[in-house]
Protein backbone atom coordinates (compact mmCIF):
# COMPACT_ATOMS: atom_id res chain seq x y z
CA UNK A 1 0.00 0.00 0.00
CA UNK A 2 1.17 3.47 -0.73
CA UNK A 3 -0.02 5.17 2.94
CA UNK A 4 -0.34 2.53 4.98
CA UNK A 5 1.69 -0.60 6.81
CA UNK A 6 0.37 -3.05 8.79
CA UNK A 7 1.68 -4.40 12.08
CA UNK A 8 3.51 -7.13 11.04
CA UNK A 9 5.19 -4.82 8.23
CA UNK A 10 6.09 -2.39 10.90
CA UNK A 11 7.61 -4.91 13.35
CA UNK A 12 10.31 -5.86 10.12
CA UNK A 13 11.61 -3.20 9.77
CA UNK A 14 10.57 -1.10 13.32
CA UNK A 15 14.44 -0.82 14.32
CA UNK A 16 14.48 1.37 10.79
CA UNK A 17 11.99 4.16 10.76
CA UNK A 18 10.62 6.70 12.92
CA UNK A 19 7.18 6.39 14.78
CA UNK A 20 5.73 9.05 15.82
CA UNK A 21 2.13 8.13 17.86
CA UNK A 22 -0.28 10.85 17.98
CA UNK A 23 -2.65 9.52 20.52
CA UNK A 24 -0.97 12.60 22.46
CA UNK A 25 0.77 12.16 26.20
CA UNK A 26 -1.89 10.71 28.31
CA UNK A 27 -2.40 7.70 26.06
CA UNK A 28 1.48 7.54 25.22
CA UNK A 29 1.91 7.40 28.88
CA UNK A 30 -0.41 4.35 29.24
CA UNK A 31 1.58 2.33 26.63
CA UNK A 32 3.13 2.63 23.15
CA UNK A 33 5.09 1.08 20.37
CA UNK A 34 8.62 0.57 21.41
CA UNK A 35 10.93 3.45 20.17
CA UNK A 36 7.50 5.99 18.89
CA UNK A 37 7.94 9.38 19.99
CA UNK A 38 4.76 11.33 20.76
CA UNK A 39 2.88 14.16 19.27
CA UNK A 40 -0.12 16.19 20.76
CA UNK A 41 -2.48 17.84 18.54
CA UNK A 42 -2.10 21.10 20.71
CA UNK A 43 1.03 22.95 19.78
CA UNK A 44 2.52 20.22 17.33
CA UNK A 45 -0.52 19.87 14.89
CA UNK A 46 -2.54 22.97 15.30
CA UNK A 47 -1.42 26.29 17.02
CA UNK A 48 -3.28 29.22 18.89
CA UNK A 49 -6.55 29.99 17.82
CA UNK A 50 -7.54 33.23 16.57
CA UNK A 51 -10.08 35.80 14.74
CA UNK A 52 -9.91 33.94 11.56
CA UNK A 53 -8.28 30.69 11.02
CA UNK A 54 -10.30 27.87 12.58
CA UNK A 55 -10.06 25.54 15.47
CA UNK A 56 -6.88 24.02 14.14
CA UNK A 57 -4.95 26.43 12.73
CA UNK A 58 -1.17 25.36 11.39
CA UNK A 59 1.46 25.28 14.20
CA UNK A 60 4.70 27.65 13.29
CA UNK A 61 6.01 25.06 10.66
CA UNK A 62 9.72 25.86 11.45
CA UNK A 63 9.35 24.82 14.72
CA UNK A 64 7.32 21.70 13.75
CA UNK A 65 10.21 20.75 11.30
CA UNK A 66 12.89 21.54 13.89
CA UNK A 67 10.61 19.03 16.60
CA UNK A 68 10.71 16.29 13.90
CA UNK A 69 14.67 16.84 13.38
CA UNK A 70 14.89 16.55 17.49
CA UNK A 71 13.53 13.12 16.52
CA UNK A 72 16.19 12.54 14.09
CA UNK A 73 14.08 12.58 10.88
CA UNK A 74 15.73 13.51 7.67
CA UNK A 75 14.26 14.19 4.25
CA UNK A 76 15.25 10.28 3.63
CA UNK A 77 13.06 8.81 6.63
CA UNK A 78 10.86 6.38 6.77
CA UNK A 79 8.48 7.43 9.52
CA UNK A 80 5.41 5.41 10.74
CA UNK A 81 2.50 7.28 12.24
CA UNK A 82 0.37 5.60 14.72
CA UNK A 83 -2.99 6.00 16.11
CA UNK A 84 -5.81 4.59 18.17
CA UNK A 85 -7.77 4.55 15.04
CA UNK A 86 -8.31 6.76 13.65
CA UNK A 87 -8.34 10.35 14.03
CA UNK A 88 -5.31 12.51 14.10
CA UNK A 89 -3.10 10.70 11.81
CA UNK A 90 -3.93 12.02 8.79
CA UNK A 91 -2.77 15.42 9.52
CA UNK A 92 0.30 14.82 10.66
CA UNK A 93 0.45 12.64 7.63
CA UNK A 94 -0.24 15.97 5.78
CA UNK A 95 1.78 18.02 7.07
CA UNK A 96 4.67 15.50 7.27
CA UNK A 97 4.12 15.34 2.94
CA UNK A 98 3.82 19.58 3.60
CA UNK A 99 7.37 20.05 4.79
CA UNK A 100 8.04 17.73 1.56
CA UNK A 101 8.69 14.23 3.14
CA UNK A 102 8.01 11.34 0.80
CA UNK A 103 8.09 8.00 3.21
CA UNK A 104 5.53 8.59 5.60
CA UNK A 105 3.12 5.68 6.71
CA UNK A 106 0.02 5.27 8.88
CA UNK A 107 -0.31 2.37 10.70
CA UNK A 108 -3.35 0.09 9.81
CA UNK A 109 -5.60 -0.30 12.44
CA UNK A 110 -3.60 1.97 14.95
CA UNK A 111 -2.68 0.66 18.09
CA UNK A 112 -5.53 -1.33 18.72
CA UNK A 113 -4.89 -3.71 15.83
CA UNK A 114 -1.48 -3.62 17.38
CA UNK A 115 -2.45 -4.67 20.67
CA UNK A 116 -5.25 -7.34 19.34
CA UNK A 117 -2.35 -9.16 16.59
CA UNK A 118 -0.32 -9.69 20.13
CA UNK A 119 2.69 -7.08 19.76
CA UNK A 120 3.57 -5.57 23.44
CA UNK A 121 3.56 -1.94 24.19
CA UNK A 122 6.44 -0.21 25.92
CA UNK A 123 5.45 2.48 28.91
CA UNK A 124 9.05 4.01 29.19
CA UNK A 125 9.40 7.11 26.75
CA UNK A 126 11.75 6.74 23.95
CA UNK A 127 15.34 8.66 24.48
CA UNK A 128 15.74 11.23 21.74
CA UNK A 129 18.82 10.09 19.12
CA UNK A 130 22.26 11.30 19.76
CA UNK A 131 21.94 12.82 16.22
CA UNK A 132 19.96 15.46 15.36
CA UNK A 133 18.20 14.92 11.87
CA UNK A 134 18.29 17.57 9.11
CA UNK A 135 15.32 17.93 6.78
CA UNK A 136 16.13 20.73 4.53
CA UNK A 137 12.58 20.99 4.35
CA UNK A 138 10.83 22.97 2.02
CA UNK A 139 7.12 24.04 2.16
CA UNK A 140 4.91 22.76 -0.71
CA UNK A 141 2.20 25.41 -1.47
CA UNK A 142 0.02 23.52 -3.95
CA UNK A 143 -1.30 21.81 -1.10
CA UNK A 144 -3.33 24.29 0.47
CA UNK A 145 -5.59 26.63 -0.07
CA UNK A 146 -6.80 30.12 1.51
CA UNK A 147 -10.31 30.72 2.38
CA UNK A 148 -10.37 33.56 -0.38
CA UNK A 149 -9.26 30.52 -3.05
CA UNK A 150 -12.07 28.20 -1.65
CA UNK A 151 -14.91 31.46 -1.87
CA UNK A 152 -13.31 31.96 -5.37
CA UNK A 153 -13.73 28.39 -6.42
CA UNK A 154 -17.15 28.33 -5.35
CA UNK A 155 -18.06 30.84 -7.17
CA UNK A 156 -15.90 30.08 -10.50
CA UNK A 157 -16.29 26.29 -10.42
CA UNK A 158 -11.97 26.26 -10.90
CA UNK A 159 -11.81 23.58 -8.28
CA UNK A 160 -14.31 20.72 -7.27
CA UNK A 161 -14.23 21.21 -3.19
CA UNK A 162 -15.07 18.30 -1.28
CA UNK A 163 -17.03 18.29 2.05
CA UNK A 164 -15.71 15.44 4.71
CA UNK A 165 -17.67 15.90 7.07
CA UNK A 166 -21.12 13.19 7.88
CA UNK A 167 -23.95 13.21 5.46
CA UNK A 168 -26.57 15.79 7.96
CA UNK A 169 -24.07 18.49 8.83
CA UNK A 170 -23.26 18.67 5.22
CA UNK A 171 -26.62 18.52 4.28
CA UNK A 172 -28.19 20.49 7.31
CA UNK A 173 -30.61 18.38 8.10
CA UNK A 174 -29.29 18.66 12.10
CA UNK A 175 -28.14 21.77 13.32
CA UNK A 176 -24.31 21.86 13.74
CA UNK A 177 -23.81 22.98 17.02
CA UNK A 178 -19.64 22.65 16.53
CA UNK A 179 -18.86 24.93 14.17
CA UNK A 180 -22.36 26.65 13.29
CA UNK A 181 -22.42 26.16 9.22
CA UNK A 182 -25.36 23.87 9.40
CA UNK A 183 -25.38 23.32 5.55
CA UNK A 184 -22.31 23.34 3.41
CA UNK A 185 -19.98 26.03 1.17
CA UNK A 186 -21.88 26.04 -2.44
CA UNK A 187 -20.95 23.87 -4.87
CA UNK A 188 -19.20 21.34 -2.23
CA UNK A 189 -19.38 17.71 -2.54
CA UNK A 190 -19.76 15.28 -0.13
CA UNK A 191 -17.64 12.45 0.84
CA UNK A 192 -17.57 11.92 4.54
CA UNK A 193 -14.70 10.48 5.74
CA UNK A 194 -15.34 7.74 7.72
CA UNK A 195 -16.78 5.77 5.32
CA UNK A 196 -13.20 5.24 4.07
CA UNK A 197 -12.19 3.33 6.84
CA UNK A 198 -13.21 -0.13 8.70
CA UNK A 199 -11.95 -1.58 12.01
CA UNK A 200 -8.75 -2.78 11.07
CA UNK A 201 -7.55 -0.49 7.97
CA UNK A 202 -8.45 1.01 4.74
CA UNK A 203 -11.41 -0.32 2.75
CA UNK A 204 -10.65 -2.39 -0.44
CA UNK A 205 -9.06 -0.26 -3.42
CA UNK A 206 -12.01 -1.75 -5.48
CA UNK A 207 -14.48 0.10 -3.06
CA UNK A 208 -12.58 3.05 -3.11
CA UNK A 209 -12.74 3.48 -6.71
CA UNK A 210 -16.24 3.00 -6.76
CA UNK A 211 -16.88 5.54 -3.78
CA UNK A 212 -14.54 8.15 -5.43
CA UNK A 213 -15.63 6.77 -9.30
CA UNK A 214 -16.47 10.77 -10.03
CA UNK A 215 -13.69 12.54 -8.38
CA UNK A 216 -11.21 9.55 -10.51
CA UNK A 217 -12.47 10.83 -13.75
CA UNK A 218 -12.33 14.87 -13.56
CA UNK A 219 -9.47 16.68 -14.47
CA UNK A 220 -10.36 19.57 -12.36
CA UNK A 221 -7.93 20.19 -9.53
CA UNK A 222 -9.94 18.95 -5.73
CA UNK A 223 -9.52 21.06 -2.73
CA UNK A 224 -11.52 19.24 0.75
CA UNK A 225 -12.77 20.93 4.03
CA UNK A 226 -14.21 19.47 7.54
CA UNK A 227 -15.22 20.74 10.36
CA UNK A 228 -11.52 22.12 11.37
CA UNK A 229 -9.29 20.77 8.75
CA UNK A 230 -8.45 17.50 10.53
CA UNK A 231 -10.62 14.71 9.30
CA UNK A 232 -10.48 16.09 5.88
CA UNK A 233 -6.76 14.80 5.46
CA UNK A 234 -8.22 11.27 6.20
CA UNK A 235 -10.37 11.81 3.37
CA UNK A 236 -7.38 12.77 1.37
CA UNK A 237 -5.49 10.35 2.92
CA UNK A 238 -7.76 7.51 1.31
CA UNK A 239 -8.26 9.56 -1.67
CA UNK A 240 -4.43 9.54 -2.54
CA UNK A 241 -4.08 5.94 -1.91
CA UNK A 242 -6.04 5.38 -5.40
CA UNK A 243 -4.42 8.73 -7.04
CA UNK A 244 -6.54 11.20 -6.50
CA UNK A 245 -4.58 14.18 -5.10
CA UNK A 246 -6.45 17.32 -3.21
CA UNK A 247 -5.17 20.64 -1.30
CA UNK A 248 -6.60 21.29 1.93
CA UNK A 249 -8.43 24.19 3.35
CA UNK A 250 -6.75 24.04 6.88
CA UNK A 251 -9.65 26.61 8.38
CA UNK A 252 -12.37 24.75 7.23
CA UNK A 253 -16.16 24.97 8.27
CA UNK A 254 -14.48 26.91 11.79
CA UNK A 255 -13.09 29.31 9.80
CA UNK A 256 -15.49 29.93 7.44
CA UNK A 257 -18.75 30.87 9.66
CA UNK A 258 -15.82 33.33 11.14
CA UNK A 259 -16.66 35.86 8.08
CA UNK A 260 -19.68 38.18 7.70
CA UNK A 261 -22.05 36.62 5.11
CA UNK A 262 -20.30 33.50 4.31
CA UNK A 263 -22.39 31.62 1.81
CA UNK A 264 -24.02 28.15 3.05
CA UNK A 265 -26.06 25.96 1.41
CA UNK A 266 -27.84 23.03 1.94
CA UNK A 267 -29.14 20.05 0.66
CA UNK A 268 -26.63 17.70 -1.83
CA UNK A 269 -24.99 18.85 -5.09
CA UNK A 270 -22.97 16.77 -7.13
CA UNK A 271 -19.49 16.59 -8.93
CA UNK A 272 -19.79 18.95 -12.31
CA UNK A 273 -16.58 17.52 -14.15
Amino acid sequence: MKNFITPQELVNIQKNVVILDVRGDKAYAAGHIEGAFVVNLAGDLSGPVEEHGGRHPLPNMVEFAKKMERFGITKDSTVVICDRWIFLAGRLWWMLHYIGLENVKVLEGGIERWVKEGHSLATESTASPTEIGKLDYRLQPHMLMSRAEVLAASENGDHIIVDARAGERYDGSVIDTMDGMTGHIPTAVNYYWEDCFTANGLKPEAELNEMFKDLKTTKTPIVTYCGSGITACLAMLAMSEIGIESALYVGSSSDWVTYENFPIKTGCEFVKA
